[in-house]
């Protein structure tokens, strides 16, 4: 009986004790996935904040990307005007004798000269309208956007370049000081001024930065810059117009 008895005891001991045991595996399980669930939670968190923030940076390059070409657009038609213009002119002084017919004592010599720094002037006016409002869009990605920018900056390098001592360099900082002075605006908009206006204009606004470059217009020494700058006033022309809505495919380089 007594045998029994110490064994009933020590079965309810035994009992008892697994029943402390289960209890505390059961609580250091429970420990163990709620520690689990928070780090899982941080995890998602900091992976949500991660996806987050690269969704912020991927809309805000797309926005600049979409800024850009709207810039672009609204751009592409006047410079590509002033661009062609300008190259027309350059073809014609480089390959069709322009200087020779019109220069020198001819009667409209003055009209040829005042013309043609127009034309200098109206493609760096609206070059730096463009640089303006696009200046600040972080180096979009979009290729037409890009290319745009290149060749503007090709052909003010080219303008302002002097390892080749020739005639007719523009520096860059006077490049943008007579684009600004061809900055207008008008009911509302802002342009480039006309010819009309620069020529009533042209000794108070642009004589002190135009009439060095009058004589050297007609230098031999010019030619290699302006036959430069014209190959790459046709390509500009060409990517702006890049379905050939308003200018032949292959524009004549000089």
């Amino acid at each position: 009986m007594q045998a029994a008895t110490l064994i009933a005891a020590a079965e309810s001991w035994i009992g008892f004790g697994g029943g402390i045991v289960a209890t505390v595996v059961s609580a250091a399980v429970a420990i163990r996935q709620s520690q689990h669930s928070a780090r899982t939670q941080a995890d998602l968190a900091r992976l949500n904040s991660e996806l987050q923030s690269e969704v912020q940076a991927r809309t805000a390059l797309l926005e600049r990307e979409l800024l850009a070409e709207d810039v672009l657009k609204r751009y592409s038609e006047p410079l590509a005007a002033a661009a062609f213009d300008l190259q027309s002119r350059l073809y014609n002084i480089l390959n069709m004798r322009f200087f020779a017919r019109f220069g020198g004592d001819h009667e409209r010599c003055h009209i040829a000269h005042e013309t043609t720094l127009f034309r200098i002037a109206q493609y760096f006016g609206w070059s730096e309208l463009l640089r303006r409002d696009i200046q600040f869009l972080s180096f979009p990605e979009a290729d037409a956007t890009q290319r745009v920018i290149a060749l503007q900056s090709a052909i003010a390098r080219r303008f302002a370049s002097s390892d080749r001592d020739e005639r007719l360099m523009i520096w860059a900082d006077e490049q943008r000081a007579i684009g600004e002075r061809m900055i207008v605006e008008e009911h509302g908009k802002v342009l480039c001024t006309g010819y009309a206006r620069f020529h009533d204009e042209y000794q108070e606004r642009y004589a002190p930065w135009c009439e060095d470059l009058r004589d050297q217009l007609q230098d031999p020494g010019s030619h290699g810059r302006l036959r430069d700058v014209q190959h790459l006033l046709c390509e500009l022309v060409e990517t702006l117009d890049a379905q050939h809505v308003r200018y032949p495919e292959n524009l004549g380089r000089a």
